[in-house]
């Protein structure tokens, strides 16, 4: 009995060291599964490097034939496919998604155990490709989590063979193993999607942005500050700001770096910087570190120099529209005492008339008792008289035609419609209120060639007024001491195009600056030989493109010394 006792003991140790044997087997060989997915796995930091090498190692180190990883989105309540192996093209395309609980078990909410689905066919999906296509019947579906939250599933088929308890157990804990590894690549992922979006949106802004550190070295740069520069971002990392920007070897006093350094605050500036030319609005802001010192900057460069011609434009408009104001309200109050003028001389001469031919020689006549004849001194007076009064009658028809003229013009700059304009009309009311300047009137031979049909252009009345005024007026101080000065202004239409040449006879425009004519404030005015400067702001010639361009006007500009001309060909 004894024996039998004793013998009986050995078969439960030897039972229990078996199990003991069995389950350190089972541990070494998921330390060991471990230890080589951690190498696998380890150096990758992109998800799908990740999830492929897992379900690699998985397959061929059990010698399984097929599997997939799906990913959980959480927005949406459902898995998506991030990896497969072994299956078919039309399965990747058809079951990207799929439902928990309809496509495949419920996963359970301990997240440690494994799910063994004994009979495809309870699911419709899985059935109809894998047990009706390829033979599956069965398969092992492993949570993938990390830190209690279930990140995916990785699901193992076999047609041969069912994996065995310490196979599955090893499945199970790469899954947990695996899971930080997939957090970690999901965490990283966003991180590049957000630095990429944070480039982008960086780089869409339209201001040039960079950030510079203390010692005025640019750190990074956005593509508008470079295009603005003429270069590419990667040329101006570890440049000077100020070198690039103002092409100086030490920061301008103007610098708004430098105050910001100082007080930690913000700065604003507007400058105009002649190695850009261009107006700039500049603009620095600190950044600070987790002690509240200011290590880095970010400077915003806006190019203002649209909006400061603008400006100047609009002000200049503005001038010109209160002088307007201005003249046609003088105008209409000149026109009654102009109107009184003008009764009372054809009222006197008529007066005159009447006494100096009709009366007094009656009278005389009368008195000497026979027909006598105007004595010639009286005569004289008579005459002397009416020549004076017909002066002042044809002085007060020229002002009246010049303040018709003025107040005409005045009207129909004031209309903002699209309107059919007569192009010759419009040629003959300027010339007629430029008679009011002097040099224009007496010293400039004037040549007009005007067609004898009008020539319509659909448009806004001011855009061409003034637009051809500003053209006639170039000419015009173009021919400053000029010793023959001549004008002549050509209209003619063919080919569904109007053309106006303006063509004078003054110093020429230099080949060189042909091409910055249109720029604004770009202005080349020579000084009047009366020692008087010819003032000009540059915009004369960029206001005609900007008015005239949206009718797809042309313009063409031929020029030597003596000989100029500016035509335009606008599209009828």
């Amino acid at each position: 009995m004894k024996e039998e006792a004793l013998l009986y003991n050995m078969e439960e140790k030897i039972a229990e060291l078996e199990e003991v044997n069995n389950a350190l087997l089972s541990r070494e060989e998921e330390l060991v599964a471990l230890n080589k997915i951690g190498l696998e796995v380890g150096p990758a930091l992109g998800l799908q490097e990740i999830l492929e090498k897992t379900l690699d190692f998985v397959l061929s180190s059990m010698g399984l034939e097929m599997g997939f990883v799906f990913l959980l989105n959480e927005a949406r309540d459902e898995f998506v496919l991030k990896a497969q192996q072994g299956m078919g093209g039309q399965f990747t395309q058809e079951l990207v998604t799929m439902k928990a609980g309809y496509d495949f078990p419920t996963v359970p909410p301990e997240l440690e155990n494994f799910i063994m689905v004994q009979e495809i066919s309870e699911y419709p999906r899985l059935g109809r490709f894998l047990r009706d296509r390829e033979g599956f019947h069965s398969y092992i579906s492993v949570p993938l989590s990390a830190n209690g939250k279930l990140l995916g599933i990785m699901n193992i088929f076999s047609r041969g063979r069912t994996p065995n308890s310490r196979e599955v157990n090893s499945l199970v804990t790469i899954g947990q193993q695996i899971g930080p590894a997939i957090e970690n690549a999901q965490m990283f992922q966003k991180v590049v999607r957000a630095k990429r979006e944070w480039e982008e949106i960086f780089d869409a802004i339209t201001e040039g942005i960079f950030m510079l550190d203390e010692e005025f070295n640019i750190l990074r740069v956005n593509v508008a500050f470079a295009d603005m520069l003429g270069t590419s971002p990667a040329k101006l990392i570890g440049q000077k700001c100020y070198r690039v920007l103002h092409c100086r070897d030490e920061p301008p006093n103007y610098c708004p770096k430098i105050e910001t350094m100082r007080t930690g605050k913000p700065q604003t500036i507007e400058v105009r910087e002649p190695t850009l030319k261009k107006d700039l609005h500049l603009s620095t802001h600190p950044l600070r570190d987790s002690s509240g010192d200011v290590v880095r900057l970010v400077q915003i460069v806006q190019d203002i120099t649209l909006r400061k011609q603008l400006v100047t434009q609009l002000v200049q408009a503005e001038k010109l529209s209160a002088i307007g104001r201005l003249a046609q309200g003088i105008a209409h109050s000149l026109l009654t005492p102009l109107t009184v003028i003008r009764g009372r001389t054809q009222l006197a001469f008529e007066e005159a008339q009447d006494c100096f031919e009709e009366t007094l020689p009656s009278l005389l006549s009368q008195m000497a008792g026979r027909e006598l004849e105007m004595p010639p001194d009286i005569a004289e007076v008579y005459e002397n008289m009416r020549q004076e009064l017909l002066a002042i009658e044809r002085a007060s028809k020229t002002m009246q035609e010049i303040i018709d003229n003025l107040m005409y013009k005045s009207r129909r700059e004031q209309e903002a419609h699209k309107q059919l304009v007569d192009i010759n009309n419009l040629l003959w009311q300027e010339l007629r209120f430029l008679n009011g300047d002097p040099r224009f009137k007496h010293y400039i031979e004037k040549v007009y060639n005007f067609t004898e049909e009008p020539l319509y252009i659909e448009g806004i009345y001011s855009d061409f007024s003034q637009s051809f005024f500003n053209l006639i007026r170039n000419a015009i101080d173009a021919m400053e001491g000029c010793e023959k000065p001549v004008l002549t202004i050509t209209t003619r239409s063919d080919d569904g195009y109007v053309y106006i040449e303006f063509h004078d006879t003054g110093v020429g425009i230099p080949p060189e600056n042909t091409p910055h004519l249109f720029e604004p404030f770009f202005t080349t005015k020579p000084s009047s030989s009366s020692g008087v400067a010819l003032t000009g702001t540059g915009l004369g010639l960029h206001s005609c493109y900007q008015l005239l361009s949206p009718y797809g006007t042309q313009f063409e500009v031929k020029s030597q010394p003596g000989d100029t001309t500016f035509t335009v060909k606008i599209p009828r």
